[in-house]
């Protein structure tokens, strides 16, 4: 296929392109020629949103130093994630009239008499002065009117004029919010019906691309605050009504997804902005292996609907990799355990095994420049982004590896999987690893996958977890 555009909408759509963004970082492959993730939020300074865009830019930074030829035996990093068009951004301006209240987007005061008469009548008091700066806390009557505009922006003409045949398109969205609730079905109309008078380009081969979709409903309660906006309590009627919506209304995808989690922990009550950072969780990775799902499928019929939902092999709230449905596995299991460990071995032993072999080209040079700190700020927010999954906050944990130091049991990383004992080598653990590095064939695939001694030395590391992790642990 071509590009895959994924539309992520408000602060579920961000913290799902997080999990794609560790799953494509950890080797997750994908027929996607590259992803081009555009945010749709109007929470400028959501905690999510902007953690989830620092995370891609360093992910393309990692990915750059890379030479991803054909054949290749690196499969982290590979698939390029692209900024939209001419704005170079990965967040879709909402416009400076949104950084009002409601009532003022509307121009309330402005209006005549019997306009004012119909708008308090659609629109409460609270709707009317509820502050647009940190998004449509959970009042999707409010994101219906605000995103009605999107397919007049420019934003939308520079996405339209990258379209080329044979692209796709995903929407990430939640239903039981606002922003989410009242985007979904708005982009999805303005994608399938473009109004001819606005002379977008590409037009035609948008409204018939194949066009994909996750529903993300409930699954996590936020904790009860006196006077609070978002209240958990009013989750499950607005996932009614949505559906009973969708259900009449929604037409034009090709494929469905649908998830969610009756088993839902706590997360902290924050309207939005910085403090909006909610611990990560396994239905959010699930919800990003759809987009990789839709992007590896093809849907020969326009006419109909594929609906999809994701389970797990066994119904347990301490999900582990044997825990996974087969298909699961196969695609997770082997790249979430090599980076894991990569990442385990930066932040525990790289810095004490400068004396190897394999780290003599780069001690001095690489490991003191920026292009190190970046991959170790990267690594080290995928092992907090695998604790958050595993956080008690969660009623369902997602706890597959032992995240702390375990100097004595480096290969027991993996719960429930016992490492094989490797013969005629006296080396363990850490040791054992850098042995590995130390090998030959790891500085032949160095020099075949590194673009300069910055991708040398992360092909050589990645490479070297990847056969280590075949020989040792057997998943």
């Amino acid at each position: 296929m071509g590009k895959l555009y994924i539309f992520a909408i408000g602060g579920t759509g961000s913290r799902v392109l997080k999990a794609l963004t560790m799953l494509l970082a950890a080797g997750v492959r994908t027929n996607a020629e590259e992803i081009i993730p555009i945010i749709i939020d109007p929470d400028a300074a959501c905690g999510d949103k902007t953690d989830t865009v620092m995370l891609m830019n360093s992910y393309t930074t990692l990915h750059s130093a890379l030479s991803h030829h054909p054949g290749s035996k690196i499969d982290a990093f590979s698939t390029p994630l692209r900024k939209l068009g001419f704005t170079n951004e990965y967040v879709m301006p909402m416009g400076a009239n949104t950084n009002s209240t409601f009532g003022s987007y509307m121009q309330f005061d402005s209006l005549s008499d019997e306009n004012r008469a119909l708008v308090n009548m659609l629109f409460s008091a609270d709707n009317q002065a509820a502050d647009m700066t940190i998004g449509f806390t959970g009042n999707p009557n409010i994101g219906s009117v605000v995103l009605n505009q999107f397919a007049a922006s420019q934003e939308f003409m520079q996405f339209a004029s990258s379209f080329s045949p044979g692209d796709k398109i995903f929407i990430i969205s939640s239903i039981f919010g606002g922003t989410g609730a009242s985007g979904f079905p708005l982009l999805l109309k303005n994608l399938r019906i473009i109004d001819p008078t606005l002379h977008i380009p590409n037009a035609a081969t948008i409204q018939s691309a194949e066009i994909g979709a996750i529903t993300v409903l409930p699954y996590f309660n936020v904790e009860p605050v006196e006077d609070a906006t978002i209240d958990s309590d009013t989750f499950v009627s607005k996932t009614k009504a949505a559906l009973s919506y969708y259900e009449k209304n929604l037409k034009g995808l090709n494929a469905h997804y649908y998830i969610a989690d009756p088993s839902r922990g706590q997360q902290q009550n924050n309207d939005g902005g910085v403090g909006q950072r909610n611990d990560a969780h396994f239905v959010e990775l699930a919800s990003a292996l759809a987009a990789i799902d839709f992007a590896n499928a093809s849907f020969p019929n326009p006419n109909a609907t594929v609906y999809k939902e994701f389970g797990i092999a066994t119904d347990t709230d301490v999900i582990t990799l044997k825990d996974l449905a087969p298909q699961t596995y196969l695609q997770t299991a082997r790249q979430l355990t090599e980076f894991t460990l990569t990442g385990k071995y930066i932040a525990e032993t790289l810095m004490g095994s400068l004396t190897q072999q394999w780290l003599q080209p780069y001690a001095n040079t690489v490991l003191n420049g920026q292009f190190y700190s970046t991959l170790q700020q990267f690594t080290m927010a995928f092992l907090n982004w695998l604790a958050g999954m595993d956080s008690p906050r969660h009623t369902r944990r997602f706890s597959p590896f032992v995240l702390g130091p375990a100097p004595g049991n480096v290969f027991g990383l993996v719960k429930g999987v016992q490492p094989t004992t490797l013969f005629m080598v006296s080396a363990s653990n850490w040791d054992l690893f850098n042995h590995y590095l130390n090998k030959g064939d790891c500085s032949r695939q160095a020099n075949q996958h590194g673009v300069g001694p910055e991708g040398k030395f992360l092909a050589h590391l990645l490479y070297g977890t990847k056969k280590v992790v075949t020989d040792k642990i057997k998943l």
